[in-house]
C-alpha cells in the first residue's frame, strides 16, 4: 500500500495458484514472449505510439494516449516476465517461501 492507503499495482502479491498452475502460466508466458507474431505486433504498436508521442504537442490528448499505449506495452511485457520469474523463484526457493536468511545476509 502507498501513503494514501491505495494498493501499489507495481507490487506483486503472492499468487493463490498451485505450483502446477504457476508452471503452466510461466510456460504460456514464455510461449507468448517467444511468439514472433505477438512480438512483431507489440513492436509495431510501440513504434507507432512512439512516433505519435514525438510529434504530439506536450500535454495534448494525443500525447497522453500515446504515452498510455507505451506504458501498457511495457506493463504487458513486464507482467509476462513476472510470471516467468515467479515460477523460477518458486522452483529455487519453494512455494511461497521467502529467500533463505543466508541469501539475504550475503547481500548485505
Amino acid at each position: 500500500m502507498d501513503q494514501e492507503g491505495q494498493q501499489n499495482p507495481q507490487v506483486h502479491q503472492r499468487s493463490p495458484l498451485s505450483d502446477l498452475e504457476i508452471d503452466e502460466r510461466a510456460a504460456e508466458a514464455k510461449a507468448i514472449l517467444a511468439n514472433p507474431v505477438f512480438v512483431s505486433a507489440l513492436n509495431d504498436i510501440h513504434s507507432r505510439a512512439y512516433g505519435t508521442l514525438l510529434n504530439a504537442d506536450v500535454g495534448s490528448l494525443t500525447a497522453t494516449t500515446a504515452h498510455a499505449t507505451l506504458k501498457a506495452i511495457r506493463d504487458i511485457r513486464g507482467q509476462l516476465e513476472y510470471y516467468i520469474t515467479d515460477q523460477k523463484m518458486r522452483q529455487r526457493y519453494g512455494s511461497g517461501a521467502q529467500k533463505p536468511k543466508q541469501e539475504e545476509d550475503r547481500k548485505r
